[in-house]
């Protein structure tokens, strides 16, 4: 197998910025780049005369493209080659790809993390103090360049891979409408004895970050705002911090089977505060940080997923939203004015067919999004071993490749 060669970006790309001067009359569809080579971010449309900049920067299909600002999160992808008439900043330039560089096949290497920590070398200082990636320094990247006819056989590989992993998370995607929708009917129709959410509950607590200092007493986890599962349902702890904290705290705070955590902090516009996750058996001891609120439901009231149900669906139709305060960029939910809201409450068996409905098909999307996770793991060590040649493609899968283009 013949070495692939070493070039700098220079050698195959060239910078071609197309800035379109802005005309107070005209609407320009913005886009954005994605971290982790995700791909392009649709924003709204804005008007010539709602900013502030003189150009705009036309992005075309194809053209590689990055952000000068977050090109240490690996903010970069290539244009796909059906886009439309969208823009960007001067933050954002762009690059054509030479008679030797597939768009296709860079574009797959913008997901890898090998360039990634290319562009964080690139982007010195911490924070907002970072430097921004200049195009002539992102030219000196290298790459390994294999041929074309190589180059192709990866794109076609990757491609079949990437296939499934969008027909897997189309079949998500419809598996969350149905739970929405089932809930939601449910829900909007269910009569009982109204009661207060809190009135439902044994134990409401805050959550914390840490005790005292000098009054550190155990070490457990604290649970980070990113403790949910790719499903509706469980915890992820692995990446939680280790902190300490004093044992009254622990008493009061540490999560319990069924126990209910609530967020109460970080949401965006779009997507409000109040997402909440139920624990299960087996859960490593942890308590809630301040982003969150644990809720214990009274066993003797409710059924702890029927709440928990019941909370998941006000999240779903952005119910929540009306409690939530913006400050600072930060969402905040009034947790106390939240569980005084009076929710019905039906018979125990009304209940539980509630539960049984919504833990089917919620166990059905937990085995799609099971599987995406490990078909992404799997992308990612193909795509590794295809392009650090621990893999070949033997010239008699063209026709294969043929057959299914």
């Amino acid at each position: 197998m013949a070495e692939w060669e070493r070039v700098r970006l220079d050698e195959v790309i060239a910078l071609n910025v197309d800035a379109v001067p802005v005309t107070a009359t005209t609407s320009y569809n913005i886009v954005g780049v994605l971290n982790r080579g995700r791909g392009l971010l649709f924003r709204a449309p804005i008007a010539g005369d709602e900013t502030s900049y003189k150009t705009l920067n036309r992005i075309r299909p194809n053209q590689i493209v990055y952000s000068r600002l977050k090109a240490f999160e690996g903010a970069i992808t290539v244009a796909p080659n059906d886009l439309g008439e969208v823009y960007a900043s001067q933050e954002f330039p762009t690059f054509t790809c030479g008679e030797r560089l597939l768009p296709e096949y860079i574009r797959l290497l913008t997901t890898t993390k090998s360039l990634w920590e290319q562009l964080q070398a690139l982007s010195t200082g911490m924070g907002g103090r970072r430097e921004r990636v200049k195009p002539v320094d992102f030219l000196t990247i290298k790459i390994a360049l294999p041929a074309l006819t190589e180059q192709r056989r990866v794109i076609d590989v990757m491609a079949a891979v990437d296939a499934q992993i969008a027909t897997l998370d189309s079949e998500a995607a419809t598996v969350r409408h149905l739970l929405r929708c089932a809930l939601s009917d449910h829900f909007e129709s269910v009569l009982g004895r109204q009661f207060p959410i809190e009135d439902l509950c044994s134990h409401v607590v805050g959550g914390i970050w840490g005790s005292p200092e000098g009054e550190n007493e155990v070490d457990v986890l604290a649970l980070g705002p990113r403790i949910y599962a790719p499903a509706t349902t469980g915890f992820v702890t692995d990446g939680s911090p280790v902190r300490s904290f004093t044992q009254k705290q622990v008493e009061r705070r540490l999560v319990q089977p069924d126990d209910i955590v609530l967020e109460r902090s970080g949401g965006s516009p779009e997507q409000p505060v109040g997402r909440v996750v139920i624990a299960g058996s087996g859960l490593p001891p942890c308590i809630p940080t301040d982003f969150q609120r644990l809720m214990r439901p009274n066993v003797e009231k409710v059924e702890p997923r029927y709440l928990f149900w019941r909370l998941q669906h006000d999240w779903n139709a952005g119910l929540t939203r009306s409690f939530s305060r913006r400050t600072t960029g930060i969402t905040n939910l009034s947790v106390k004015d939240y569980i005084a809201r009076a929710v019905p409450v039906p018979d125990r068996n009304e209940q539980r067919a509630i539960i049984s409905v919504a833990d089917a098909i919620d166990l059905s999307l937990s085995e799609i999004t099971n599987e995406l996770a490990r078909l992404r793991t799997i992308r990612s060590a193909l795509l590794k071993s295809l392009l650090n040649q621990e893999i070949e493609i033997p010239e008699s899968y063209d026709v294969v490749f043929e057959g299914v283009s």
